[in-house]
């Protein structure tokens, strides 16, 4: 959505997209997912744009800087880097936006693609629900969000990723408190800037509480809802501080600013990867609300097993997720499953469950696929409705 100022951010991607990387640890994976889930759900566009951004970094690296003296290599790889950083990140939430969009029966419409940022506009039904209204606009943050816990748990499944994907993570987490506190920065006791600003931010505030509320933005003094004030700075606040108490936040940030050549791997609260235990926290927006998750990650004895636990606000919203991320690991094939419960306001208790397969066509490549269900209900990046998930692709794989 067309922001009033971009400047910030787009110096943030800059650094955190200039990587002088050099091959770090052979046991890693560089992974290359393509693939199709059901037609709105997000992963269309978060794993796809992860692979994008991969894909994009590698062929300059290895098929032009390569060719190079070091210094040009380095510096024309640097702004590479950035602007594929950059556009990958923007497109990837642009596309979530368009895809939710036509979920809910609406139109997103691009305008221009300029730079810094595309112009981009979204039709909706006149007679849209203020759940639909709102899940049309959290999706650019969906994206993002799920990209940050996508390679999280790649980061922590693999003992380690490389600092192009950290750094891309990093990129994605700073999306919506850069956005509350410098693109569009706001007053939220001032009552026009409900009436007349533009941005993500209030437009995903303003009809999720309207919703909440019953339609009482403005108490009958005129004045702003203090509800409507105290949700949007505590999300705002939360946006930042909540990010701070994840020990893999560091490694992202070291990634982005740090010794771009230095061996990254997870922080174990306890143990070590073989056997032990950490985590990573996750701020999103959503139809409820703001959604804080504590994702935890426990190995036992080569078992790598999750429990991501969600509070939501203001809307109650919790959830329990459970996951054994190698239940079958062999050769020919690897597979994954989850399974997940919810009380929230709106949609009542709910159960989700997917189970994800790759097999080995090869050393380099692999068949993939998702099957799932859920009941109705607000899950990241899904179907609101219940029914079925999945998705096919490809896996590529390769030394980096």
């Amino acid at each position: 959505m067309k922001p009033n100022n971009y400047s910030i951010l787009f110096i943030l991607v800059l650094l955190a997209g200039t990587n002088n990387l050099f091959a770090q640890d052979s046991l890693w994976v560089r992974k290359y997912n393509l693939a199709v889930y059901n037609q709105h759900d997000l992963r269309n566009s978060s794993v796809n744009g992860l692979t994008i951004n991969r894909a994009l970094h590698d062929a300059y690296r290895k098929g032009i800087k390569s060719k190079m003296g070091d210094k040009v290599g380095n510096i024309t790889y640097d702004i590479f880097s950035f602007a594929t950083t950059y556009l990958t990140l923007i497109w990837s939430h642009e596309i979530g936006h368009s895809l939710r969009a036509d979920q809910v029966g609406g139109h997103f419409n691009i305008h221009n693609g300029n730079l810094p940022i595309p112009y981009t506009t979204m039709d909706l039904p006149t007679n849209i629900s203020l759940v639909d209204e709102t899940l049309s606009v959290t999706a650019g943050f969906e994206v993002n969000y799920l990209t940050v816990r996508n390679i999280q748990k790649e980061f922590v499944e693999q003992n380690g990723i490389y600092n192009e994907d950290l750094s891309y993570a990093f990129a994605n987490r700073i999306m919506y408190p850069l956005y509350v506190s410098v693109i569009v920065p706001i007053n939220p006791s001032d009552r026009d800037v409900w009436i007349n600003t533009a941005g993500d931010p209030v437009h995903t505030a303003l009809p999720m509480f309207k919703n909440y509320s019953n339609d009482e933005v403005f108490l009958t003094d005129g004045t702003v809802n203090p509800k409507l004030v105290r949700y949007y700075n505590q999300a705002a606040v939360l946006s930042v501080v909540y990010n701070l108490l994840d020990p893999q936040l560091y490694r992202e940030v070291g990634a982005a600013f740090g010794t771009k050549d230095k061996v990254r791997r997870p922080i174990f609260i306890i143990g070590n990867y073989n056997s032990g235990w950490t985590y990573g926290t996750l701020f999103n927006v959503s139809p409820l609300g703001y959604e804080l998750y504590l994702n935890n990650y426990i190995h036992v004895a080569g078992k790598k097993l999750s429990a991501s636990v969600k509070y939501g606000n203001p809307y109650k919203n919790y959830s329990l997720a459970i996951g054994w991320n190698n239940v079958i690991e062999s050769d020919k094939m690897n597979a994954s499953i989850i399974l997940e419960g919810w009380d929230q306001d709106i949609f009542g208790m709910g159960l989700a469950t997917e189970t994800s397969f790759e097999f080995h066509l090869s050393q380099y490549i692999g068949l993939m696929f998702n099957a799932g269900y859920k009941t109705k209900g607000y899950v990241m990046g899904k179907q609101i409705a219940e029914g079925f998930n999945g998705g096919v692709g490809m896996v590529f794989k390769t030394n980096y």
